[in-house]
């Protein structure tokens, strides 16, 4: 299960380069890329929602160019380490992120929660009105 878990992340989640330019070529050629373009349009609205609320709430969170998700750093918020600013995050608001430090190599990250911002509108919503209650 481990090396299957691994593979997994290589391929699906974090695929090699060679494979992302070959998905956007595919995507290029479609005929019809509305769907695609309408997907486009409507995460960067919910990207910049979600950056406003965090920055509203004293998070530091720079607008991604392509992801699904905010990277955003939680100094501001009591802990330690990215698990122990996220379980506060969680507790004062309930909205989940993921630590940062899952992300970096050992010692790095422990400022960083990561938060996805590809979902349904009235969660987003939740979400975002939620964070702007956090009181540090």
């Amino acid at each position: 299960m481990p090396a299957i878990g691994y593979f997994h992340d290589l391929i699906y989640i974090c695929p090699p380069s060679p494979f992302q330019h070959a998905a956007a070529a595919g995507l290029a050629a479609m005929a019809d890329g509305g769907f695609y373009r309408e997907l486009a349009t409507s995460h960067q609205a919910k990207r910049d929602q979600l950056c406003a609320a965090l920055e509203d709430s004293g998070f530091r969170a720079p607008r991604p160019d392509g992801a699904y998700y905010v990277f955003a750093d939680a100094s501001h918020l009591p802990g330690s380490t990215a698990p122990e600013r996220a379980r506060y995050l969680l507790r004062q608001t309930g909205v989940a992120s993921v630590a940062g430090s899952a992300f970096f190599t050992t010692g790095r990250g422990d400022h960083m929660l990561r938060f996805c911002f590809g979902k349904r509108d009235i969660d987003l919503n939740r979400a975002c009105g939620a964070l702007r209650t956090l009181k540090i």
